[in-house]
């Protein structure tokens, strides 16, 4: 387009046209990043204004703020200049409309993704094209997109992954931006393509590529806490609990450099991840490690777990099963105890163990043994406590009618294993406690008790 003196002011009019273009989510933790052509492209292409009216049309758009208002801008301008030079700098403006408007306005969302594939037609590398679509595609699709809406989020993923390294070369930085901000740039937008693979994953029930691409885009983004959030919520559902409670750890915490998760979406992860670790762990214990780490990493370090009540209980089964494999007088022990602090264990005492003699020579095995724990009183004791499951617990009681004499304490001390073998008097279920009424313990001279009344067992 010429002045009226004949001078050439494509080049004026080109780079008002043409300045940078910030594409803001309208959720307020999705990043940001600018895509613009570079000068010398732009110079290259030589696109003009048909007259002046279609620059006044441009200009309304340029300088109208609303976004409602915008958009009628941009349409009136479409509709009287459907072949406009400026078609793709023109898209790019409804994109950026469409997006603004789509927060609080789903049926924009649509649109939005229908010009975003009537730019790629133009320019199917066009990185904000493609980010919008990563950006877009899973909000507008939920749980249940279509086919045709994964296929165009698939593709507008990969390519904005494959094609990154030179839409967002050195080269290609917007005049006055700085090399963090344009290095930045890509790693949001190379993150948010991640992403985009992951809810297409999802959707597809593929859950293992799911965790790859949340992995790939924390590792391309660390700094994204919604995405720590989103692959803890992944993991949890999948009952990998261990590496979900780092990924809520992490989203709970990370308020450094980039941070996108505002602090009430910080702290309810943080709530959900201090409740949740007691319950799986059964303690506190260890949780400030968990932590520290996530704190300084987005993912969980080679070889990283938390355990849980359950494999807790799973060491205790297996240390009691190796125990009475290798000590039968604790495997019938233990075996009383299991049937006494069962549903029918008052029964079961009444019938099988109340004055029966215990161990009685079952199986051959004439003692129990176990650490004793107390002996009282002071003055002439008549009672000795004894711990046999856990020698620091008591779990057997052993009562003399008489006190036990003086030199048979010397070998009754605090401390010190003692065997013994006694008629069961009662039982208590909770805490488990069996008592023995004047119980023999060999190698020891006890005061002369009652003639015994009892049944072998």
């Amino acid at each position: 387009m010429k002045n009226s003196s004949g001078e050439v002011i494509v080049d004026f009019c080109f780079r008002r046209a043409g300045r940078i273009i910030l594409i803001a989510s309208a959720l307020a933790f999705v990043p940001s990043f600018v895509v613009v052509p570079s000068a010398k492209a732009q110079a290259a292409a030589q696109p003009n204004w048909k007259d002046r009216d279609e620059y006044d049309a441009f200009t309304k758009v340029q300088q109208t703020t609303d976004p409602k208002a915008r958009l009628e801008a941009l349409k009136a301008w479409e509709d009287k200049y459907p072949t406009s030079d400026f078609i793709g700098m023109r898209n790019q403006y409804y994109l950026d409309t469409y997006s603004k408007l789509a927060g609080t306005d789903p049926s924009m969302r649509q649109k939005l993704l229908d010009k975003a594939q009537d730019s790629l037609k133009a320019d199917p590398k066009n990185a904000n094209t493609l980010y919008m679509i990563c950006l877009w595609g899973p909000i507008t699709g939920g749980a249940s997109p279509s086919a045709d809406l994964q296929a165009q989020v698939d593709s507008a993923a990969h390519t904005l992954i494959s094609s990154a390294d030179d839409a967002f070369a050195a080269s290609k930085k917007p005049q006055g931006g700085t090399d963090e901000a344009w290095a930045n740039a890509k790693k949001s937008a190379v993150a948010r393509a991640h992403q985009a693979l992951a809810w297409d994953a999802i959707s597809k029930k593929d859950l293992a590529g799911a965790e790859g691409e949340y992995r790939e885009s924390l590792t391309v983004n660390p700094e994204d806490g919604p995405t720590s959030s989103q692959f803890g919520k992944l993991l949890f559902e999948e009952k990998k609990y261990p590496e979900a409670l780092f990924e809520y750890a992490r989203a709970g915490q990370y308020s450094g450099p980039g941070a996108s998760l505002p602090p009430a979406g910080r702290q309810t992860a943080l709530d959900f991840f201090n409740k949740t670790y007691k319950n799986f762990h059964g303690s506190d214990d260890g949780k400030d490690q968990v932590l520290a780490q996530a704190k300084t990493s987005a993912l969980p370090p080679a070889g990283f777990t938390i355990s849980s009540l359950q494999d807790a209980a799973n060491a205790d089964a297996q240390k009691i099963n190796d125990r009475i494999k290798s000590d039968p007088a604790f495997g019938l022990w233990y075996s009383v105890k299991t049937q006494l602090t069962g549903d029918g264990g008052p029964a079961y005492f009444a019938s099988n163990v109340k004055d029966a003699e215990l161990p009685g020579g079952a199986n051959g095995i004439k003692t129990f043994s176990g650490m004793i724990l107390t002996v009282e009183p002071a003055d002439k004791p008549t009672r000795i406590t004894v711990g046999i499951e856990d020698p620091t617990k008591a779990d057997a009681t052993l009562l003399f009618t008489n006190a036990i004499p003086a030199a048979a304490l010397t070998k009754l001390k605090v401390g010190e294993k003692v065997d013994f073998t006694g008629v069961a008097d009662s039982f208590t279920k909770d805490p488990y406690m069996l008592t023995f009424k004047d119980p023999d313990i060999p190698g020891v001279v006890l005061a002369p008790a009652p003639p015994k009344q009892h049944k072998k067992r």
